[in-house]
């Protein structure tokens, strides 16, 4: 994986997976969170990240037991995260991370999910009022939230069950409706339960967010 202005050459596929990872910086010990992984390294979401080129140490888990690894930052996205590179890494971690990868990827595919991570994204988190449009609407879910915004889309946390394919009806608290698809809806084993991702074009742009 190597960055040119916030650009990757991947070499390996790349699935979102969302969990924490424990860093080991001149400051000390941080915890952030990975927004994704390929077996040749991560995205970390982070408000302030890590010049590009730093080399520190970190630990994560996806199955017993951790995985720790040297990694550099390779490229930074201000106020977003740091794409970083595996730079010592075991060869039977970066197997079993192959391996999840690829069962992931492979089944995302299958599903029609949005498994490959497509542009820049903020972590937020913005209240709104969404409504089913498959037949099904009931009553607005007031407690739903969007948790990541991209140039196109994002993630929302809502207690509707859809699919995917299907639509969303987003009110903004300024009186603004959206109309979303869903690509992808999350599970428990991916730790993503009760959460979609959705493209919808112009909702950034409405909520003051701008990306490359």
């Amino acid at each position: 994986m190597k960055g040119n202005g916030g650009h990757e050459n991947r070499r390996e596929p790349r699935v979102c997976l969302a969990s924490d990872v424990e860093c080991e910086v001149e400051t000390g010990r941080v915890r952030w969170r990975f927004a994704d992984i390929s077996a040749g390294g991560m995205f970390i979401d982070a408000y302030d990240p890590l010049p590009a080129g730093t080399l520190f140490r970190l630990r994560f888990q996806l199955d017993p037991p951790p995985i720790a690894a040297r990694a550099q930052v390779n490229y930074v996205q201000p106020r977003i995260g740091m794409g970083v590179e595996f730079v010592d890494l075991a060869e039977e971690d970066r197997h079993r991370i192959r391996e999840i990868v690829d069962r992931m990827y492979t089944a995302g595919r299958q599903r029609g999910d949005a498994t490959l991570r497509r542009s820049a994204r903020v972590l937020v988190h913005i209240p709104v009022k969404v409504a089913a449009t498959n037949g099904r609407e009931g009553a607005l879910d007031e407690a739903a939230a969007i948790l990541r915004l991209s140039k196109n889309g994002g993630c929302i946390a809502t207690s509707h069950q859809v699919g995917v394919g299907e639509k969303l009806r987003l009110l903004t608290s300024s009186g603004r409706e959206f109309l979303a698809g869903i690509v992808w809806v999350g599970d428990q084993s991916t730790k993503t339960g009760g959460q979609v991702g959705i493209q919808c074009r112009g909702l950034a742009q409405a909520l003051g967010f701008q990306f490359p």
